[in-house]
């Protein structure tokens, strides 16, 4: 078996259980490897330094294992976040994406509309300066959906802030800043 692929299908999650035991297997001989060499360098350094030397030499050689150990242990918790976010992201993006409805401009015509129906005194003012997207994710991941945040200028001196529902076409949510 190749390591190189198996330890590529470990890293992203892919790896069947006998690749998780080949890549485990592999890892294990080569900590046992180093583990001697580490000795062997260690003995021999002892062997030929002088007392302070060996003390000083001792404490280089743990600081560099703690610091190899620390980033090996860095390494795999990046791994595993990463593996995690793709494992929980990509399915509530996917689905936040499929229950979309309603697009950005059309988000941004209900809003004009809603604010001339409303407001008719800012009707000839109106200007949109933002249309945000925000992701929702109500209870279960099956429901995610995004939420469009436009604000509109009325000419004056306030924005309007009005969430849409992507999903829905719905206006959720109007706040004046």
């Amino acid at each position: 078996m190749d390591f190189e692929k198996a330890y590529q299908k470990f890293l992203d999650g892919s790896a069947s259980p006998e690749e998780l035991e080949f890549v485990r297997s592999e890892m294990a001989k080569a900590n046992a490897i180093n583990e001697v060499l580490d000795n062997i360098k260690k003995e021999g350094a002892i062997k030929e330094a002088e007392e302070e030397k060996v003390k000083a030499a001792i404490k280089k050689y743990n600081l560099k294992s703690t610091i190899r150990i620390l980033i090996i242990v860095g390494c795999s918790l990046v791994v595993l976040l990463l593996i995690i976010g793709a494992a929980i992201g990509i399915p509530i993006l996917s689905n936040a994406k499929s229950n979309m409805k309603y697009s950005k401009a059309e988000a941004k015509e209900i809003a004009i509309e809603y604010v001339k129906e409303k407001y008719p005194q800012y009707k000839d003012n109106i200007k949109v300066r933002e249309v945000e997207k925000e992701l929702e994710v109500p209870g279960r991941i099956k429901n995610a959906h995004y939420i469009y945040v436009v604000e509109i200028y009325n000419g004056r001196d306030n924005v309007i802030e009005i969430e849409i529902d992507s999903k829905s076409g719905q206006i959720i949510d109007v706040d004046f800043d």
